[in-house]
């Protein structure tokens, strides 16, 4: 039988940049520069992992999956796992999350990982967490929770409640994110009249057509930087944005960051 290496708070299988417990969380940056493979191992506490360099597949008991630069994880406390790092260097941001933090806000691992797995801010929020860690001022692990409690505000939509109609223009969407997509486009494909997405839309979603859609295009935006030898002209033009100019002022009010800071993050 493999055994399983258990983990404490802020400690990771590789070299590991930790900064202190605030409010019931835990921050640590992971670096990994030549490993290839991590033994299977747990943590004690929950965590969200966002990857903001490299390339891993992350293997779990029922699944496993290839994740990039820009993609997010959530582990329950206690749940065996292994990465395997497939580019180097890689760098990961770890928020482990304590029992303080979910009994402060009367929550739960469960309503945390339905909500990071159905907003579709969740990703930009982690980049503004990421931002606020490298300030790191008075203000910052308040901005931190309040980020981290957008998440589940934003949830509280209840899409599993959605009409089918919406997972079918949401569906339409994301596959074709980077085609122009029509009113009638969306009105075919989820069998509904114009208007019934035009009133409603933005009430399931929490967001117009147009933001949803920019935030396909910056969301696609993150693997470019990190990964291609694209300029950020390029990148832009890729994604769909008019310009350079656009796609900097869009990426910046998502994000947090300007996309060449991004880059050499």
């Amino acid at each position: 039988m493999q055994s399983i290496l258990d983990l404490s708070g802020g400690k990771y299988s590789c070299v590991t940049a930790n900064l202190p417990q605030t409010n019931g969380r835990v921050v640590a940056t992971t670096i990994v520069e030549d490993v290839s493979t991590h033994l299977l191992h747990y943590h004690e506490m929950s965590h969200l992992s966002f990857i903001l360099n490299g390339a891993i597949v992350d293997k779990r008991r029922t699944f496993e999956t290839e994740r990039l630069s820009g993609e997010l994880m959530f582990f329950h406390a206690g749940e065996a796992h292994q990465t395997i790092y497939k580019i180097f260097p890689a760098t990961n941001i770890n928020l482990e999350l304590g029992n303080f933090f979910y009994e402060e806000n009367s929550i739960n691992e469960g309503l945390l990982k339905s909500s990071t797995e159905n907003n579709p801010n969740v990703k930009f929020t982690m980049l503004k967490i990421y931002k606020e860690l490298l300030t790191k001022d008075g203000d910052s692990d308040c901005s931190i929770g309040m980020l981290l409690l957008s998440l589940i505000e934003s949830n509280d939509r209840a899409p599993n409640r959605r009409p089918i109609w919406i997972e079918n223009v949401l569906e339409l969407l994301n596959d074709n994110w980077s085609e122009s997509i029509t009113l009638k486009d969306l009105a075919d494909a989820a069998n509904v009249h114009p208007v019934t997405i035009s009133k409603h839309f933005p009430k399931y979603i929490a967001c117009t057509l147009g933001e949803y859609r920019r935030r396909l295009k910056i969301e696609k935006s993150l693997g470019f930087i990190k990964t291609s030898k694209f300029s950020l002209t390029e990148i832009a033009q890729r994604c769909g944005f008019a310009d350079q100019s656009h796609f900097t002022r869009t990426f910046k009010h998502m994000t947090g960051f300007l996309p060449r800071d991004y880059q050499n993050s």
